[in-house]
Parts: structure tokens; sequence; C-alpha cells
């Protein structure tokens, strides 16, 4: 038996005047809401519909096909607690010693 699934790039689920609730599936969001709607002929009118997210769809988008988060090659630092320089310059430095000890231990 073949246990292969097949995700859609887009999904919506949509429930109908006749109790039915239905998930439908699209290679664009344009083509998931368009045979979402062509659904109601059969069902009725929408009640409701929204994007899916399940564990794995995000907000209708199958999730290995969102991007990554941005990545700085470098750290941010927010200095905006620091009230004047000295405490601004004691937050820049590395709180660690050569050998990977915390610094003051």
């Amino acid at each position: 038996m073949n246990d292969t699934k097949v995700y859609a790039p887009f999904r919506c689920v949509a429930a109908f005047a006749d109790g039915s609730r239905l998930l439908f599936d699209g290679l664009t969001r344009e083509q998931a809401r368009s045979t979402m709607d062509a659904a109601m002929e059969q069902h009725g009118d929408i009640g409701w519909w929204n994007w899916v997210t399940d564990e794995n769809y995000r907000n209708g988008e199958y999730y290995k096909l969102i991007p990554p988060p941005p990545h700085f090659p470098f750290p941010i630092l927010d200095l905006s607690d620091c009230q004047t320089e000295e405490e601004r310059q004691k937050a820049l430095q590395d709180p660690f010693e050569p050998d990977g000890a915390p610094i003051g231990e």
C-alpha cells in the first residue's frame, strides 16, 4: 500500500448551508478560492470560510513553501534601556573571558 501524502500549496476550509464542512486545495490562492466558490452550487451558501492553519499549513500556505525569517550575519543589540554612555559601552563588551567563563566568576 502506498502511504505517500501530497500537499497542495494552498488550502482553505468552508462551512456550507447544508451542514457540510469541506477543504479546498489549489496551486494558487485564487484557484483554492474559486473551487470553494464553485461548490456553493451543490452545497448552498458559505456560512464561513478561512485559510487552513494546522500542522502542515499556516494561514492557508503549505509550511515548506514559506521562506525562513531573515538571518542577520551580525547580532542585533538593543541599547534603548541604557541611560548613559558608560552603560552603553558596558553593554557592548563581551560578557565572557577568552576561556569561555563569564566575567567576574
